[in-house]
């Protein structure tokens, strides 16, 4: 967050929750309620399903470097982990149901767009369950 809110770290750009970044204490009874919380970046969201973190979508191997065009469409079509099937089902907030009717060529252009980005190595941690929050 700079002075003006969020903003843009170029060096980071579309690696997703900081691996090294440890995690905020999250209010468990305003989920109960039916709440979501987005930490301070929208980085990592909490709710009732536990606690979601934006994927490294840089051409970096840890992001989706090594992904095939048809994983990319996998993920925003059918709403799966690294875009294969039999994976689990991509967390809230991420709008692929939004993406899900866009042309092949429109996917197509965003994965290529993304592969051209700036690698930057990052492990994105894994969900956790509402148990663990």
């Amino acid at each position: 967050m700079g002075a003006h809110g969020p903003e843009i770290i170029p060096e980071l750009r579309f690696s997703g929750y900081p691996a090294d970044r440890p995690v905020g204490k999250v209010d468990t009874n305003s989920i109960k309620n039916g709440w979501s919380m987005f930490g301070p970046d929208f980085t990592n969201t909490a709710g009732m399903w536990g606690m979601s973190f934006a994927g490294n979508i840089s051409s970096d191997e840890t992001g989706i470097g090594n992904w095939t065009e048809e994983q990319f469409m996998t993920a925003l079509r059918k709403g799966k982990y690294k875009g294969l099937e039999g994976s689990r089902d991509l967390l809230p907030p991420m709008p692929w149901i939004v993406y899900k009717n866009m042309s092949d060529d429109d996917i197509r252009s965003i994965f290529a767009y993304l592969k051209t980005t700036k690698p930057v190595r990052n492990i994105v941690p894994a969900p956790k369950l509402p148990s663990e929050l």
